[in-house]
């Protein structure tokens, strides 16, 4: 056993034995090569030891990190968003900031709750049928749930209506109330791209002295897109058809491009609104020759095929991502003029969770 006394040694375990005293030098005996189940154990005892002895270590080499191994081809990817809070707002495109004009219509793309107060002040132009140089101003509270980073519900269309024709008496009531849902099929935030659906149906539950409360309501089904290019360009847009349930209004397809470049929280944008009527209604004659280009239909007969164009600079101002502040002026482009009212100034302070 003098091989295992030796290796004790070198693990410095056991003291190697003294050498044996020199003896006259003789034909040293032939050793006869171990075979057999001694050998065997002998081969197994010396590797196990091998496999026991501490590896060598280097503390000047160079630390390798650790790299979490890849997910299997085709299993669910981790989920990030762990800590988002009941009906919290999708704050992944924190970028953007929403459109302003047409509010009734003009959506959001992303999945967010808040709340919304608007004021909407309209003024007419001379000689306009009914209401002569005019205002219609309107206060409204738009509120919207993130029910998930994808689902959202929302109430878009409410408040109190104060209509001053001049010549006339002022009067004052209630809105339609205008609801729906909406779902962002696309979510990129590597790219920070959206891509989204809405369903809305506004009732006729307004005041008729205001120019609500006609016809069956209005169902609207739209697309929404919106774009980050770089870091601060941010681009936006909306189609869709808005689809009247009965003659008493006039159904149109809706276009809405919005466009912005952030400078820090301040976000001067320029938006667009395209309306084009194709669905003709039996309200009011066709001597009105106008309409009302969103917040209001009137339901001007002989108005299919006609246009209504407007635009609108603006700005937003982000006091943080929970509060923000906006406003624009709107006015028609349209050859005619073909909108109820001429220009429109709307101002918004938006409460986000």
């Amino acid at each position: 056993m003098h091989w295992l006394v030796l290796l004790a040694a070198s693990l410095g375990q056991v003291a190697p034995p003294n050498p044996a005293p020199m003896m006259p030098a003789t034909a040293p005996a032939p050793v006869a090569e171990s075979s057999g189940p001694a050998a065997a154990a002998t081969a197994a005892v010396e590797s196990a030891v091998a496999d026991a002895a501490a590896p060598e270590v280097s503390f000047g080499a160079p630390v390798v990190p650790m790299v979490p191994a890849a997910a299997p081809y085709g299993a669910a990817a981790p989920n990030f968003n762990e800590a988002r809070g009941l009906f919290e707002s999708d704050h992944a495109f924190d970028g953007f900031v929403g459109p302003m004009t047409d509010p009734i219509q003009a959506k959001d793309a992303r999945s967010l709750t808040e709340a919304r107060f608007l004021f909407l002040s309209n003024w007419a132009r001379p000689g306009t049928p009914v209401v002569g140089r005019g205002t219609y101003q309107v206060y409204a509270l738009q509120l919207r749930l993130a029910v998930t980073e994808r689902l959202q519900l929302f109430a878009d269309k409410d408040g109190i209506v104060r209509f001053s024709p001049n010549p006339g008496r002022s009067v004052t009531g209630l809105a339609n109330l205008a609801a729906g849902a909406k779902y962002v099929f696309i979510r990129d935030v590597e790219d920070q791209f959206l891509f989204s659906g809405a369903v809305q149906y506004e009732a006729p539950t307004g005041y008729a002295n205001i120019f609500q409360n006609q016809g069956s309501g209005l169902l609207g089904v739209y697309g929404i897109f919106a774009k980050q290019f770089g870091d601060n360009l941010h681009i936006q847009g909306q189609f869709g058809q808005n689809i009247a349930m009965q003659t008493q209004q006039n159904g149109y397809f809706y276009t809405h491009l919005h466009a912005d470049y952030r400078l820090g929280k301040f976000v001067p944008f320029f938006e667009a609104n395209w309306f084009y009527y194709n669905q003709g209604a039996h309200y009011l004659p066709a001597s009105i020759g106008m309409e009302g280009a969103g917040f209001i239909n009137l339901g001007t007969s002989g108005f299919t095929g006609d246009s209504i164009v407007t635009l609108a600079p603006g700005f937003k101002y982000d006091f943080n991502q929970h509060l923000e502040l906006g406003t624009c002026y709107q006015f028609p482009v349209s050859p005619e003029h073909k909108s109820l009212y001429g220009d429109q100034l709307i101002v918004d302070l938006i409460l986000r969770y």
